[in-house]
């Protein structure tokens, strides 16, 4: 993968489908209770998600892959995609990322965005930034003259510091889904870190 981008190109990453596109397995894949353990390598770390995760079949444009959490009935699901671009500010410093994440977020009745819910966690001597937006999220690349507007949903944005540059993970579904899934998060992002307890 091209390690510079162009400003245009970077901009793809905030853009997303609607859950509900990932939410379904394909046809003759096994349901997330049989699915077996999957690797995904990123940014030097290697993720480990087992069920109820299950791997995409076809990961998003310039990432390294990822997962998702299918909703039950039809309902739109959770989402996981990694990006990793190398070298130092590879992907852009912290505070551009989350000024993207939060950019991907309908303003209030009031005008203003989302504010995020910052929280870091230490992992290996690492400083991991999760950032939580909560709002109606516009569906869609940035670059789309009109975006899908899905209300009620929730996105987690993180961000790995390693030796080749950043790990960016976007996580994204309904409040309720999101929720559901907080452990199988946290469970996802310390299975890089093997030797943490």
């Amino acid at each position: 993968m091209k390690r510079l981008l162009t400003f245009a190109t970077l901009l793809t990453l905030t853009g997303s489908v609607t859950a509900a596109d990932d939410a379904k397995p394909a046809a003759g894949a096994k349901p997330a209770a049989e699915a077996k353990s999957a690797d995904l390598a990123a940014g030097g770390l290697t993720f480990k998600a087992a069920a109820p995760w299950v791997a995409k079949k076809e990961p998003r444009r310039m990432s390294a892959g990822g997962f998702t959490i299918p909703g039950k009935e039809g309902t739109a699901g959770v989402e996981a995609d990694f990006y990793h671009f190398g070298g130092q500010g590879g992907g852009g410093d912290v505070e551009a990322n989350v000024k993207r994440w939060q950019g991907q977020f309908q303003p209030g009745d009031d005008g203003t965005l989302p504010e995020g819910k910052r929280e870091e966690l230490t992992l290996g001597g690492k400083k991991i930034l999760f950032v939580t937006f909560k709002g109606t999220f516009l569906s869609g690349s940035v670059m789309d003259a009109k975006r899908t507007p899905l209300p009620g949903y929730t996105m987690t944005g993180i961000i790995i510091p390693t030796d080749d540059g950043s790990t960016f993970i976007k996580i994204n579904g309904p409040d309720a889904a999101m929720t559901a899934a907080g452990e199988n998060i946290k469970a996802l992002i310390k299975s890089a870190f093997p030797a943490e307890k």
